[in-house]
């Protein structure tokens, strides 16, 4: 190779890398402000402490007999005994900072006038989402054990869809080959909600045909999360789409949320709509990684499903709940109500989850009833397993009963502090007769649950307190659909190139490790 063509190549990869860092720039300028924020906040808090404790000792005391009335209130309104024991430690390594901290980061934010708006959104799902008596009738004849399963959701806002197909993707690259060709075809609006939207392959090729569409005046909206997407799509990435006529959102702007610190609520929805007709959802963000374009962390394995037919219209009032609820203008939903109908097997229950739904929480709950019903087996795929005790029972009590309970996590982790109380919960599990698996191929990014053939939920939760209680986060329970058996010969496959952690290999494990993974454990419900 010639002198000038080297020097070319090298230009060319650091103007590459330079390109990278001029997008990115904003994004990591914008979180470091917010970062220093939250940093002079809690130095404030710090000194204020301080002062109080030295200087006006009565008034300590005061606040510090309220601090122990909020640790009660605490124990006494909230469910989740691992998150009443994560903070009850703050309080009691913290006296009185640990409190006040809990004030602001603690909290539901049910009480802020963003989730106020947001809960008189969802209290209007019943005008747009209906009971389909018909399609309970059809379950309950054919699936009747899972009757309480499908009534749950009911109650939760979320219809039982029969007329609906759907294809399920074992891996995200061929997810995207699809959802490309039919966005390329939409004629009337696509909606897309993700928590990530990278700058890339992927982005690029899925933008160039967002704004052909939207020049032939198809209605297109964005809706991402910013802080998932803070250092990947920077500012003037809204900029440049609303000039491209593209409508878009960062959910949740963190400058926004300073002053109550509710930075933990994110947006972690995956949804697509075309036309109303055609819906995704899965694990799958909008960057390279998902589609294997690069090996971030080894094979990316992450799956999705494609539906089709009426229960479309339950993934579209979802995503269009979460922009109303950011956009702050009214929505007419029924202008966007699917006008073709397909025939279709089995059942389709699309629901979503937050924190503004607390203490009830679906995707929780969900879980739950599919583990406590079970009969043969159980097959679980999260990158994350962060397990309270009432689901830790529930998991080992199938196993101790006899039932197959599998669990597919990661070998090679991308949060190194999660995988660490991943690992923590293989020991009682394993004990218990679960049968844990981790991926070896690379990181395992795919959420899903299968019980007995016949019932599965997939779609963005993972198994751990986050997405329990602190994200917004979209499912759809599928019953009696063909799409069950490529579920499970996905799973299938994925244990047989994964490795069993064993009994025996847990026992070996130094002290020192199990020391650090039970301490990142109690702490886990605030990561």
């Amino acid at each position: 190779m010639r002198q000038s063509d080297k020097e070319n190549r090298v230009k060319g990869q650091v103007s590459s890398v330079l390109d990278k860092y001029a997008l990115n720039r904003g994004g990591t300028l914008r979180m470091t402000i917010v970062a220093l924020a939250v940093i002079v906040q809690l130095v404030i808090l710090g000194l204020l402490v301080y002062y109080l404790r030295f200087h006006s000792t009565y008034l300590y005391i005061l606040l510090e007999a309220l601090a122990l009335t909020q640790v009660l209130i605490l124990i006494s309104k909230n469910r989740n005994t691992a998150y009443t024991a994560a903070w009850s430690v703050v309080f009691l390594i913290l006296p009185l900072f640990g409190e006040l901290l809990y004030l602001l980061w603690g909290q539901s934010g049910k009480t802020s006038q963003r989730s106020k708006r947001m809960e008189k959104i969802f209290a209007q799902r019943g005008q747009w989402l209906q009971k389909n008596s018909v399609a309970r009738s059809q379950l309950e004849a054919t699936h009747p054990r899972h009757r309480r399963i499908a009534a749950y959701l009911e109650l939760q806002g979320y219809p039982l869809f029969s007329g609906s197909q759907s294809k399920y993707y074992p891996v995200g690259e061929l997810q995207f080959v699809d959802l490309i060709e039919d966005i390329e075809r939409a004629e009337r609006f696509i909606f897309l909600e993700y928590y990530i939207v990278s700058e890339g392959d992927l982005w690029e090729k899925i933008h160039a045909i967002l704004k052909y569409k939207a020049a032939q005046g198809v209605e297109i909206r964005l809706l991402y999360d910013d802080i998932g997407s803070a250092w990947k799509a920077p500012e003037k990435f809204r900029q440049n789409l609303k000039h491209e006529n593209i409508q878009v959102i960062a959910f949740g702007q963190a400058q926004q949320q300073l002053s109550h610190l509710y930075l933990n609520h994110r947006n972690h929805q995956k949804i697509v709509i075309i036309d109303g007709h055609i819906g995704y959802t899965g694990g799958t963000n909008l960057a390279d990684e998902y589609a294997n374009i690069y090996a971030k962390f080894g094979h990316w394995k992450d799956t999705a499903i494609r539906i089709e037919g009426d229960a479309v219209w339950s993934l579209t009032v979802t995503f269009l709940e979460m922009w109303e609820s950011e956009s702050q203008v009214k929505e007419d939903y029924l202008k966007y109500r699917p006008t073709r109908t397909v025939s279709g097997d089995g059942f389709y229950q699309p629901f979503a989850d937050g924190p503004v739904n607390n203490p009830n929480n679906p995707a929780e709950m969900m879980y739950r009833q599919i583990i406590a019903s079970a009969r043969d087996y159980i097959y679980i795929t999260t990158p994350y397993l962060v397990l309270d005790e009432n689901m830790m029972d529930e998991i080992c009590l199938a196993a101790q009963g006899g039932v197959d309970v599998r669990i597919i996590t990661p070998r090679i982790w991308d949060k190194w502090y999660v995988h660490k109380v991943t690992q923590s919960n293989y020991r009682r599990l394993v004990e218990a007769g679960v049968r844990i698996y981790e991926y070896n191929p690379g990181f395992l990014h795919a959420k899903t649950i299968l019980s007995d053939d016949d019932h599965a939920v997939t779609g963005s939760i993972n198994m751990d307190y986050r997405s329990f209680y602190l994200q917004f986060e979209n499912g759809v329970w599928i019953c009696g659909a063909p799409v069950l058996v490529d579920i499970k010969r996905d799973l299938e496959d994925t244990i047989a190139i994964s490795e069993e952690v064993s009994l025996d290999l847990l026992k070996r494990i130094p002290w020192h490790e199990r020391l650090l993974q039970t301490f990142m454990r109690l702490f886990a419900p605030l990561f």
